[in-house]
């Protein structure tokens, strides 16, 4: 083999014929602590590798930065990409979208969301359909173009709306406004995963999981400006079941968001942690039954290492850093345990209600308070073990 030259600053360093199968390159980079070049190169590799096997939206039509409807090539592109069991890529630029896109079990991903935008341009009709088995969207941006009033709720103008998918997964995407919702996940969406995501300025809840949903994981999102609530778990009583076995784990959730920071309202096996809750207009970790809007009990939610700072802002309602309130039906086994509560607008934390709240534990929690009452606990069977600031 003949000698190698690699340049490191103002250096030139020369290699002779590598040692034991690892090529001069890869010596001298590894003495140079370079590593992470090597990686990162291995990985773009690995990329250009997935994509050539892949398909484009452009092979099919679609067209970069030309303000011109693309939804015909990428509904085409999406059918192809089923029909091949091939992942569809988005290239970097901005696509236009004019109608509701479904994704049926397939696989879509972006350039990154700072590279890849899809402009929805009908406010009513501007979701982004998962359905099927082991649907997928990754790396890019979802925004509209105009919004709608919230008016009905309705599901087509969501940024993104899971309807009835199993094995899900939304990851590297930024929501930027939307009519409702930012991320639906309903009739019985299943066993996803949502996580790494940036949801913004939505003209309802932020992340929304209702109707059957279960076996769902929300993770290291970001949700600020939320039209409503920042995350939320809610179970009708038109429904056939509750919401359930739902991990919300390491999201930061506020931003002025209008509603509730982290709610379940109605919902079975909740698990609720080490996230952070700032700045939202009511309670920042709400855990209810609700008679106004007809959802069911609530049973076995734990409530573990978060942060909640500074919620309750809106005198209306004068919510509590933290609420747990039935006013009908049956809240059970809800456990709190080594949350940071702080900077309460008006109260610490609250317990009430004229519906049935039965075990409510409080264990290893801090409470700092300068406003309101630090405790209020007006219904249910409270244990308080080892608090401070109680």
């Amino acid at each position: 083999m003949g000698n190698e030259r690699f340049m490191i600053g103002a250096a030139v360093v020369i290699f002779g014929s590598g040692v034991f199968g690892i090529s001069p390159l890869h010596q001298a980079l590894s003495s140079f602590g370079c590593e992470t070049m090597l990686r990162q190169a291995a990985d773009h590799g690995a990329a250009s590798r997935e994509q050539a096997s892949g398909l484009s939206v452009t092979d099919f039509g679609a067209v970069a930065n030309d303000g011109r409807d693309d939804y015909a090539a990428f509904a085409a592109a999406a059918e192809a990409a089923r029909e091949q069991k091939k992942t569809l890529y988005i290239p970097a630029g901005e696509f236009v979208l004019g109608r509701i896109l479904t994704l049926d079990g397939v696989r879509m991903e972006g350039a990154g969301a700072k590279n890849t935008v899809l402009v929805s341009t009908d406010p009513q009709n501007g979701s982004i359909d998962l359905t099927g088995d082991g649907a997928q969207i990754r790396n890019f941006k979802h925004v509209y173009l105009t919004t709608a009033e919230r008016g009905d709720g309705s599901h087509e103008k969501n940024s993104i709306t899971v309807r009835g998918a199993s094995n899900f997964t939304i990851t590297g995407v930024h929501v930027s406004g939307s009519s409702t919702a930012g991320i639906m996940m309903a009739y019985g969406a299943n066993n996803g995963v949502v996580s790494n995501n940036t949801v913004e300025r939505t003209g309802a809840d932020g992340i929304h999981m209702t109707t059957e949903s279960h076996d769902i994981t929300v993770e290291n999102n970001t949700v600020t400006g939320a039209g409503d609530d920042g995350i939320a778990v809610v179970s009708y009583r038109t429904s056939s079941s509750p919401v359930r076995n739902i991990t919300i784990r390491g999201n930061h959730v506020g931003g002025m968001s209008k509603a509730r920071g982290i709610s379940v309202v109605g919902g079975t096996d909740v698990r609720i942690e080490r996230n952070e809750v700032r700045d939202t207009m009511m309670a920042g970790l709400y855990i209810a039954v609700e008679d106004s809007y007809d959802t069911m009990d609530v049973n076995r939610v734990t409530v573990s290492g978060n942060t909640v700072d500074h919620t309750g802002i809106r005198e209306k309602e004068s919510h509590p850093n933290v609420l747990v309130y039935a006013s009908r039906g049956t809240i059970d086994h809800v456990e709190f345990s080594g949350n940071t509560i702080t900077n309460a607008a008006h109260r610490g934390i609250g317990v009430w209600g004229d519906g049935d709240i039965r075990r409510v534990t409080f264990e290893g929690n801090t409470l700092t308070n300068s406003r309101g009452a630090n405790v209020t606990f007006e219904k249910g069977e409270i244990k308080l073990r080892g608090n401070k600031g109680f």
